[in-house]
C-alpha cells in the first residue's frame, strides 16, 4: 500500500485524485483480505469439520407439489372430498417363494384322533408358520476316472474316455469354485487372505498365492466377455467416467508413482443391465479415455478434469457433472462467517416457496 506523504498539496484537484486512489487501494486489499479469511475458514472446515455436503432444508427443492398443495388445501368440511386413513397392521415382512421351500407336516397319531366323547376327530383347518434355514458351504471333491481302454490282440497303445475341458489345465479347480473365489473378492470385499482363513476352517489348505493365481487366470478365461461388453458399452448413447487412483506395489516402473482405475458405465436407464467396465492404467493421461472410448458417439457425462477434453467433438458431448457442480456452492457457503452462513441459509429457504408461489400464480404450474 502507498504511505501518505508528510506534505498535502493545495490543489482541490490533486487532492481529491488522492483520495480516489487511495480509496481504490484500501478496497482492493479489503477484497484480498475477505478473500483471505474465506480461504481460511474453508480450509479449517476440510481440516476440522464434517465432509458432508448437506444442508438443512436442500430437500425442500423437491417438494414443490406438496407445497402448492399445502397453499391449496381446501376446506376441511368440503364434502366432495373424503381422506380415508387405514392403520398398517404390524408383523414381518413375508419371505420369497422363490426361496426353495421344504415342508413338514404336524398330524397327530392314528391312536389320538378321537374326541373325548369317542367320536372320531376330522381335519378343521391348519396353522401356517414360516422359519428361514441356512446351510453353510458345502465342500466336495469330485473325481474324474478316465477308463482306459487297450486291445489284447495287437496292443496298438491305449485309448482313454475323454474328459471335459477345465477352466485351468492342471488345476483342481472347479468353475464354481473360481466363481465363489472371485464373488466373494469383488463382490463381498473379501480379501484372499480372509478367504484362506475361511477354507482352513472347512478342511482345505489353500494358499493365498494359489488363490492370486487362480483369480488372474480367470481374468485371462473373462477377457472375451469383457470386450464384448466393451463392444457394446461404446454403443451407448449415454456414459459416464471416472478415475481414481490405486495403490500398487509392483508394476513394472521404477519410480514409485501413483496408479489408477478408470470407470466407464452405460448412464441410460432404458436397459435392465447397465454395463459397468474397470480399466487399469499407470497414469491419470487423457489418452487412457480417448482410446477407451474411441468410435463413442453421444453424451459423456465427467467431472471438471481436463483430460477428457480431448474427447470432444461433434460426436462426443461432454456434460457436466452436477453433484461436483454442487460442491463449489457448498464450499462457497462455508467460506462465509457463521452469521452470514445462517442468513444464506435461511433466504434459500424463504425463497424457494415462494418462488413456486409465484409460478402457480402465474399459471405455469397447472392446478
Amino acid at each position: 500500500m502507498k504511505s501518505l506523504p508528510e506534505t498535502l498539496p493545495d490543489e482541490t484537484n490533486v487532492l481529491h485524485k488522492m483520495v480516489l486512489d487511495y480509496q481504490s487501494t484500501v478496497d482492493q486489499l479489503q477484497e484480498k483480505l475477505t478473500w483471505y479469511e474465506e480461504q481460511f475458514r474453508l480450509l479449517q472446515h476440510k481440516r476440522f469439520g464434517t465432509s458432508s455436503e448437506k444442508c438443512p432444508g436442500q430437500m425442500e427443492l423437491f417438494n414443490e407439489a406438496e407445497s402448492i398443495l399445502d397453499s391449496l388445501k381446501q376446506d376441511d368440511s368440503d364434502p366432495e372430498e373424503t381422506l380415508s386413513y387405514q392403520r398398517k397392521k404390524p408383523g414381518r415382512k413375508p419371505l420369497s417363494r422363490d426361496i426353495p421351500r421344504e415342508v413338514i407336516r404336524y398330524e397327530l397319531p392314528e391312536a389320538e384322533r378321537f374326541c373325548a366323547c369317542g367320536h372320531a376327530l376330522h381335519e378343521a383347518g391348519e396353522d401356517k408358520s414360516e422359519q428361514l434355514e441356512i446351510i453353510p458351504a458345502q465342500i466336495k471333491v469330485i473325481e474324474h476316472i478316465q477308463i482306459k481302454y487297450g486291445c489284447r490282440t495287437c496292443e496298438n497303445g491305449i485309448i482313454s474316455a475323454p474328459k471335459p475341458a477345465q477352466p485351468i489345465p492342471r488345476s483342481f479347480a472347479s468353475a464354481s469354485l473360481l466363481a465363489y473365489i472371485i464373488v466373494a473378492k469383488f463382490m463381498d470385499s473379501l480379501p484372499l487372505y480372509r478367504q484362506e482363513t475361511i477354507f482352513k476352517r472347512l478342511s482345505v489348505d489353500l494358499s493365498r498365492a494359489t488363490l492370486s493365481n487362480w483369480v488372474l487366470k480367470s481374468a485371462e478365461l473373462l477377457l472375451p466377455f469383457y470386450d464384448r461388453l466393451h463392444a457394446l458399452l461404446i454403443l451407448q448413447k449415454i456414459l459416464q467416467a471416472d478415475e481414481t487412483t490405486l495403490n500398487v506395489i509392483r508394476d513394472g516402473r521404477e519410480t514409485k508413482s501413483k496408479s489408477y482405475m478408470w470407470l466407464y458405465q452405460s448412464g441410460g436407464h432404458e436397459s435392465e443391465h447397465p454395463i459397468v467396465l474397470y480399466d487399469y492404467q499407470p497414469t491419470r493421461a487423457g489418452a487412457h479415455a480417448e482410446s477407451f472410448l474411441r468410435a463413442f458417439s453421444g453424451h459423456l457425462q465427467v467431472d471438471g478434469y481436463a483430460g477428457y477434453h480431448a474427447l470432444a467433438s461433434d460426436d462426443c458431448i461432454l456434460v457436466g457433472c452436477m453433484a461436483h457442480a454442487r460442491r463449489k456452492f457448498d464450499e462457497a457457503l462455508k467460506a462465509l462467517p457463521k452469521e452470514s452462513r445462517k442468513n444464506k441459509m435461511g433466504l434459500a429457504q424463504t425463497i424457494i416457496p415462494q418462488q413456486i408461489q409465484t409460478r402457480n400464480q402465474s399459471n405455469l404450474i397447472p392446478n
